[in-house]
């Protein structure tokens, strides 16, 4: 089988694996799409050093296959598995727990203190098979397309999470910072519980592929003050609820000073640090939270969700690549100019 693996500088290279077999409680799944993330493009981006320093990091190996958001078809089962059987269509949730600790018995499993994940310890999705413990195989309803299977994998899911936190509602004027794949998927969820939608990114590309998708007003950051935008837009009442997607310290600190009296905020994207008063907290009474994966068992809330309101996530894809053409693939998604990046299998 092909797998592409990561060999530092902003390189990768697609190699041939032999297809591993199942052992007893696994399950051999054979690719339909798989997307990459922005946590790849961290190890995609390091020098070789730094990259083999973060995997073992993590107790993983440079050699390992890269990916963590899969979606395809179960092939065969080792012994003693019984949640899935051949032909069932499945995703993979990106973090294998030890079961046994209390955040795993929860679905918390990206708390577990011997929480390992695919694409750093096991190898991952950009591969045409990929191996895993039949608890992380998640089923796919038949009405529910390998396309936005693979958005609500990682980036839809975390988006999703994040959403829930806030109590979106129809009443709620939502900004959106950074329109990447996540804050993407954030604002088609906000969209879809009625919400006023606003968002706000410094990447042409990405407002554009906001409007279209998503059918919300925008701003570019690097044209105009989100911050004056949004009072005007508000009426001066500022926003009731928002997330920062970009892991930009110029963003999150917007979006706390558009914040309306009461609001709810979520912080999402990773960076370094950002700054909020204490007065800025108390005198607007800011409910500011913190907003990681999702827990494993929301699966079929999240998937009851898109269908019921038929969520078009295809429609943040933007590029769609084979396994031969990954190289190509993750040069195009370390742009920063594109929406969702899929390797796809399907014909």
């Amino acid at each position: 089988m092909k797998g592409i693996v990561f060999t530092g500088d902003r390189k990768a290279e697609i190699r041939e694996f032999p297809t591993p077999e199942p052992g007893p409680g696994e399950v051999l799944v054979r690719m339909a799409a798989s997307s990459f993330c922005g946590t790849d493009m961290h190890f995609y981006r390091e020098n070789w050093d730094e990259m083999v320093a973060m995997r073992k990091s993590f107790g993983g190996s440079a050699e390992t296959i890269t990916g963590h958001e899969p979606c395809g078809i179960v092939e065969a089962i080792g012994r003693s598995v019984k949640a899935v059987k051949p032909g069932d269509r499945v995703t993979i949730y990106q973090h294998v727990g030890c079961e046994h600790c209390n955040y795993c018995r929860q679905g918390e499993v990206m708390f577990c203190p011997d929480r390992r994940a695919f694409g750093t310890v096991f190898n991952g999705s950009a591969a045409d098979y990929i191996l895993s413990p039949q608890r992380n195989c998640l089923k796919l309803p038949d009405e529910l397309s390998f396309e936005r299977a693979v958005v609500l994998a990682c980036a839809g899911g975390t988006a999703y999470q994040s959403v829930r936190l806030l109590g979106i509602c129809a009443a709620d004027t939502v900004a959106v910072f950074g329109l990447g794949p996540v804050g993407l998927s954030a604002a088609m969820f906000a969209g879809a519980q009625g919400a006023r939608v606003i968002g706000i990114d410094v990447v042409p590309e990405r407002l554009k592929i906001a409007r279209k998708a998503c059918d919300m007003e925008t701003i570019n950051a690097t044209q105009d003050d989100p911050v004056e935008v949004i009072r005007d837009l508000t009426g001066g009442a500022g926003i009731s609820a928002g997330g920062d997607y970009s892991g930009n310290q110029a963003a999150q600190e917007a979006m706390l000073n558009s914040a309306g009296k009461g609001a709810r905020l979520a912080v999402v994207g990773i960076g370094d640090s950002f700054r909020v008063t204490p007065q800025q907290h108390i005198m607007k009474k800011l409910k500011l939270l913190g907003s990681w994966i999702y827990n494993i068992g929301a699966h079929e809330e999240i998937v009851n969700f898109v269908l019921m309101h038929d969520l078009p996530l295809e429609k943040l894809i933007t590029h769609r690549f084979k396994i031969e053409q990954g190289v190509e693939a993750l040069e195009c998604f370390d742009t920063g100019k594109t929406g969702k990046i899929v390797l796809t299998w399907e014909a």
